[in-house]
């Protein structure tokens, strides 16, 4: 539960399709997709929150398995070009500035 609330804190990032393109040139090829509560504890069935955590790797460990998306996937253009209030989505800026 910490986790998903520290999580939750260093979100600040806002999503849209120029961050998507920051995280291109920067070399990240993946974001870890999470789902918070509004009270931040981690739900992937009714989430408040999509905190997007970037990665440059998948993890190879089986037990890191999770729900992961290219950043270049028309997916997620299409949410960041969309006006998204309810999930409200935000990229983890703890790995952002790297």
């Amino acid at each position: 539960m910490r986790k998903g609330i520290a999580e939750a804190r260093s979100a600040t990032i806002e999503f849209n399709t120029k961050a998507l393109d920051h995280l291109q040139s920067k070399g990240y090829k993946f974001v870890q997709v999470k789902g918070l509560t509004i009270d931040k504890h981690y739900d992937y069935v009714e989430p408040h929150y999509l905190v997007l955590v970037p990665m440059k790797e998948l993890p190879t460990d089986p037990l890191k398995r999770d729900i992961y998306e290219p950043i270049g996937s028309a997916l997620l253009y299409q949410w960041a070009s969309e006006k998204n209030e309810y999930p409200e989505i935000v990229i983890a800026n703890n790995l952002y500035n790297n």
